[in-house]
């Protein structure tokens, strides 16, 4: 069953003005042939075959009509413009207007013959008759106009209903889009416009979020240890010099404690300036195994200070990619200072550097470290945050690993951490091109 909506407006508009056409040649046709007859140009048999022709002819319009409007053409003009929608509207509605008043006459022409000379022969019925056809043309042409306009006001007060809908719950709301005209653009461009708006929003809560939380981080770990240094030079100012080793005792963990916030403050200034919308990297084409192999070379006799073996899995072949070169030897020194820190003592500590399909270049550090809970693995990027919460307070949490994913992110690559048993694994991606 075909439904009413699925029907083309060229093809609606192709019907009523080929019905119109079908019958203004019906009209003609029949006043011509009579006429003639009247001025006794033709018989009375030919006025019969006269009139077979009209039908036919007429008919063969209509077709002819219809096929045009449904040509390729026709349907390729979007009748669902506004402008062009109200504009056939209008000529829907006039040409509604004639074909009542037509086919009234014709169907009291058929059921009353003698109608026109009783028509022309009273003038009070005359004059109301005129009054009756434009009164039906008219009321027929707006009865059309309303009932197709009504679609389009119908839908303004939809969106007018959706939008303070969206104003009332907050923006990420979207509208239901109907049809293809500029009604529907704009529906569409108001889903855009909320859906953006309530992105940015949303991003701004979790901006404010992280900044209260960053803050809260920040005073915590520079409470600690200026606490420690407060206490140290209170000590330093009430006994003085008197005992020397207690003076260099005090003096160490100062100096420690400042070294510790003197660290702190530099990653976070880092993470700040990687955490920028105008961060520009520095580009320039690198042997990443070379890079990596001499990276791992400075570090391997400050891990055997710390009774750890270093074994190296580098692919022979020379692999270049476009990098930053400042950052991401600040990723490897991160993650060999992570696995430095955390590793279980008197074990190894694995780096693997290979190609992968062609795309990207894998880079992993993998060591054994104390039981961590898989769940845990998802925060371990996150700011100032602990795995180890028995940790001691003045040891901050840092933000080397957020620094590693930052720059990661810059790059267009990804980190992630994965576990196996007891040995936690750092795998680095970056693409070739």
């Amino acid at each position: 069953m075909i439904k009413i909506k699925k029907i083309k407006l060229n093809l609606i508009l192709g019907v009523l003005v080929a019905f119109l056409l079908y019958q203004i040649i019906i009209s003609e046709g029949y006043a011509i042939l009579v006429a003639r007859q009247q001025s006794g140009n033709i018989n009375l048999d030919v006025p019969v075959q006269g009139i077979n022709f009209v039908k036919v002819f007429a008919f063969a319009i209509f077709l002819a009509t219809i096929i045009i409007f449904n040509t390729k053409r026709f349907r390729k003009i979007n009748f669902n413009k506004i402008s062009l929608y109200l504009i056939l509207t209008v000529i829907v509605s006039i040409l509604a207007g004639i074909e009542i008043v037509i086919m009234l006459m014709r169907i009291i022409l058929v059921m009353c013959p003698n109608v026109i000379d009783f028509i022309s022969n009273n003038y009070l019925v005359s004059i109301n008759s005129v009054y009756f056809i434009i009164l039906l043309g008219i009321g027929t042409f707006l009865f059309v106009f309303l009932t197709l306009v009504n679609r389009k006001v119908k839908y303004i007060k939809f969106l007018t209903k959706e939008v303070k809908r969206i104003k009332d719950n907050g923006f990420g709301k979207t509208i239901e889009v109907k049809g293809n005209d500029e009604l529907a653009q704009l529906c569409d461009s108001i889903n855009n416009m909320s859906l953006e708006l309530g992105e940015k929003i949303e991003n701004e809560k979790i901006m404010e979020k992280n900044k209260s939380e960053l803050i809260t981080n920040v005073s915590h770990d520079l409470r600690n240890p200026l606490t420690s240094i407060i206490g140290y030079v209170d000590l330093l100012k009430k006994n003085g010099f008197q005992d020397k080793d207690k003076f260099k005792e005090y003096i160490d963990v100062i100096d420690e404690r400042t070294r510790s916030l003197n660290k702190l403050i530099n990653e976070l200034f880092e993470y700040t300036k990687l955490t920028s919308h105008d961060i520009k990297l520095n580009y320039s084409k690198v042997e990443i195994g070379s890079l990596v192999e001499q990276l791992v070379g400075e570090y391997t006799p400050i891990f055997n200070r710390e009774g750890l073996e270093v074994y190296k899995d580098i692919s022979s072949e020379d692999i270049f990619i476009n990098i930053d070169v400042e950052k991401i030897v600040r990723v490897l020194e991160n993650l060999l200072t992570n696995a430095k820190k955390y590793s279980l003592r008197n074990d190894k500590v694995l780096v693997t550097l290979y190609k992968e399909d062609d795309e990207y270049v894998v880079i992993s550090l993998a060591n054994k470290t104390k039981s961590i809970d898989k769940d845990e693995l998802n925060n371990i990027f996150e700011r100032f945050y602990k795995v180890d919460k028995s940790r001691k307070e003045q040891d901050n949490a840092g933000l080397g690993l957020s620094i590693v994913k930052r720059i990661v992110e810059l790059h267009n690559g990804e980190v992630n951490a994965e576990l196996d048993n007891d040995v936690i694994e750092f795998i680095v991606k970056l693409p070739l091109k």
